[in-house]
């Protein structure tokens, strides 16, 4: 007997390791290896030569992290951020190294992009700015209004922080092998970092053209493209080139150029495989499941859990195929901002997870009975006082969802409405764009320019698995609840036990009325009191939103 029970272990053995193998070998074949990461900057760099055009190549891996910056010899070491704000105001007028440039244009479309949707740095470029879509008068401002200062790298959450945040200038496209998404090129080499004011006009940049060449046999599949995917009936931009042109690319040694950011394979993933709920999906080797200073683990699991049931029942507003349910990151912080769970869907976009969790500290802090004295000791008082001439008293007695702060953070108010004044915490229009928003940039730009500078200071980031990353500089504000700074578009609550606040809950991943939704699933049992919900107040006689949800909300 105990013969047979050793060769039965034996076996189980033997077959749990040929599935282990079987699956490391599964995702590698689905990762960037070093000879495809030279062969999508050769196919770039060849059309970027046949067109005349010296461009600065990045390439990243779906997570965000940095596989190579190759720099065309004779392209511009430095590029322009401007837009239609002022110059001097915001980051408007700001010069940078092309290779940050292209680093956060590769990141961006890497960590928009999953197996249901592929987006581009166009498609980001559509739904950042005060009208959705742009252009479009009296219309409210796009979904992911701010998404732009997020990932950053002073982020104490992003695996792989990208230099300028998110990206809104074309020149980024997803990267996919066997229909799985693998990551994102970026180019930079015109000199101006922008975005794309006029969607309707189809202009020709050459550095989409060439980024579109890079991607030749890593291309996104044709119905998860962002121009097959539409949200309230508008149809999301992808790129303005297309080519069918065969490419053959050169041996990687006889490019013109050199690489300024060494060429390396896909590292192992951030997250750890997982269920919650039954929901297949992933925790973060960073950020495990915790008891906070106000929340213990058994409510942290019962708040991640209710936000995943609903989550896998929820319609997806953009994945395809349609009828499919959402794949979001959901985050729990406890009342310092301490993340105390985060759990991701299977395949949900990777840019969540640092989105979720500034959603979740947002709307905390927001709650905080202290947010006011704390954001005037950080220097930001003017917006204290602009929220008080307006009725907002940051003093905790007002519970903000990130859809009703986000309300107050708009260049138009009420959100998109021509010919109103700014809300008491954006840049007022005249001085206004995606690089000078207002509150939110303002409270992460003096750590974000430094790190930008020549010799950016850095401290070592302990909470990261490697103990040579260093993050620079860490954090990005001075507010210790906001270690990653805020966000302001929606998908996050405060909670509370009875009157108390213990925390907040943050989703990000698959529509903004989905994340609301979610939300909500997750804050059941610990809901903001009616009375203190932002949907009690009003402001200039308009009643500020709390959450909305999805018309058609769950999947048959």
């Amino acid at each position: 007997m105990d013969n047979l029970r050793t060769v039965v272990k034996r076996r189980q053995f033997f077959a749990c390791f040929v599935v282990i193998v079987f699956m490391a070998v599964a995702a590698r074949s689905q990762s960037l290896t070093l000879t495809d990461v030279q062969t999508v900057i050769a196919q770039a760099v060849s059309k970027a030569v046949s067109i005349n055009q010296r461009v600065t190549i990045s390439v990243t891996d779906k997570e965000g992290n940095l596989l190579g910056t190759f720099q065309m010899t004779g392209a511009n070491a430095n590029t322009l951020i401007r837009s239609v704000g002022r110059a001097g105001q915001g980051l408007e007028n700001l010069t940078v190294p092309a290779a940050l440039a292209a680093h956060s244009k590769a990141g961006t479309a890497g960590i928009f992009s999953t197996g249901g949707n592929a987006f581009t740095t166009r498609t980001a470029s559509f739904i950042i700015q005060e009208h959705f879509p742009p252009k479009d008068d009296n219309r409210p401002g796009g979904p992911l209004y701010g998404v732009q200062f997020s990932t950053l790298v002073c982020s104490d959450i992003a695996i792989a922080a990208l230099p300028l945040g998110l990206s809104g200038d074309p020149g980024g496209l997803p990267l996919y092998k066997n229909g799985v998404a693998v990551g994102g090129i970026g180019v930079e080499g015109d000199g101006l970092y922008t975005i794309d004011r006029d969607p309707t006009d189809s202009d020709q940049s050459f550095e989409e053209q060439i980024a579109v060449v890079g991607t030749r046999g890593f291309e996104a599949p044709p119905l998860i493209r962002g121009d097959n995917i539409l949200v309230e009936g508008i149809r999301f931009p992808f790129a303005n080139f297309s080519t069918t042109e065969s490419v053959t690319a050169p041996a990687f040694g006889s490019l013109p150029g050199v690489v300024t950011s060494a060429l390396r394979a896909a590292p192992a993933s951030d997250f750890i495989p997982g269920t919650l709920g039954g929901v297949n999906g992933q925790f973060s080797s960073r950020f495990p499941i915790v008891a906070g200073s106000t929340l213990s683990v058994a409510e942290v699991q019962q708040i991640l859990g209710g936000a995943v049931a609903i989550a896998n029942v929820t319609r997806a507003a953009i994945r395809q195929p349609i009828g499919t349910n959402a794949r979001v990151t959901i985050a729990v912080v406890d009342i310092d901002g301490k993340v105390v769970g985060l759990f991701r869907q299977q395949d949900a976009p990777v840019f969540g997870l640092d989105v979720a969790v500034q959603k979740a500290r947002t709307t905390n802090f927001l709650a905080r009975s202290d947010a006011g004295a704390k954001l005037t000791a950080a220097g930001l008082g003017s917006y204290v006082t602009r929220g008080v001439a307006d009725g907002i008293t940051l003093n905790g007695s007002i519970a903000f969802s990130d859809r009703g702060f986000g309300f107050l953070h708009r260049p138009l108010f009420p959100d998109g409405i021509n010919n109103t004044q700014a809300g008491p915490f954006s840049t007022p229009l005249g001085d206004w764009s995606p690089f000078n928003v207002g509150f939110q940039l303002d409270l992460i730009r003096p750590a974000l320019l430094a790190a930008l500078s020549p010799n950016p200071p850095a401290c070592r980031g302990a909470q990261f698995k490697k103990k040579d990353f260093l993050l620079a500089p860490c954090p990005c504000t001075s507010i210790p609840e906001l270690p990653n700074g805020v966000q302001t578009f929606a998908g996050g609550q405060p909670l509370y036990r009875g009157s108390t606040l213990i925390g907040a809950i943050g989703v990000s991943g698959d529509g903004i009325d989905q994340d609301d939704l979610i939300s909500a699933g997750g804050a059941n049992l610990f809901p903001s009191p009616a009375n203190m919900r932002s949907d009690r107040t009003f402001v200039r006689g308009v009643r500020l939103p709390f959450l909305k949800f999805p018309a058609r909300p769950f999947v048959d």
